[in-house]
């Protein structure tokens, strides 16, 4: 089975293969912030929300995220076509990470475009809004709303970041998560529940 799940074209012309979850990057990423001397909050980030998109393609960032990002974020692709938000800080040690891989080596390459490239950073407003590129919101298949059809997106909390969904998106992907592929996920990455 392949790794490459789409292909997609940026603004400037540039493609950009969407590939499937890297866990091994994802695990060091993780283990490289849990090397920080004090835990952060943002490690502990957890929950669902829904919430309206408006005519600019703004959300409103539900207040107890608010509160731990502050007045900016970064907002890049994630997997399954969500998009995953970033305290500042944090996207600093996602780059930094990413980074060290040799531009010479090509799956080093995916991950940087994938994840650099479309990157942006983003205000959060006064009153806890947030705009989603436009680049971005066509990634995530997030529509503008319309007379006819509202848009919702689902955000939920994830550790050191957000992930944003198409509502519609959100339903796609976790009806085809069954328990015995969060068996074999947690048998994989070696999670034990045991108290």
């Amino acid at each position: 089975m392949s790794n490459q799940v789409d292909v997609q074209w940026m603004p400037g012309g540039g493609k950009v293969e969407e590939q499937a979850p890297n866990k091994q990057f994802e695990e060091q990423l993780v283990e490289a912030m849990r090397s920080e001397p004090e835990a952060s909050p943002l490690a502990l980030l957890q929950g669902y929300s829904e919430h309206s998109v408006d005519d600019k393609g703004r959300i409103i960032m539900p207040q107890r995220f608010r509160d731990l990002f502050g007045r900016s974020c970064v907002i890049t692709q994630g997997w399954d076509r969500s998009l995953f938000v970033f305290h500042p800080d944090t996207w600093q040690q996602v780059r930094a990470h990413l980074a060290r891989y040799p531009f010479m080596n090509q799956d080093a390459v995916r991950l940087q475009r994938f994840f650099i490239a479309p990157a942006d950073y983003v205000d959060i407003d006064s009153q806890g809004r947030l705009a989603i590129p436009a680049h971005l919101r066509e990634f995530a298949r997030i529509s503008l709303p319309t007379a006819e059809s509202p848009s919702t997106v689902v955000i939920v909390g994830a550790p050191y970041r957000l992930e944003i969904w198409s509502k519609q998106r959100w339903k796609e992907v976790n009806a085809q998560i069954e328990d015995a592929t969060v068996f074999q996920a947690a048998a994989t990455l070696g999670v034990k529940l045991e108290l």
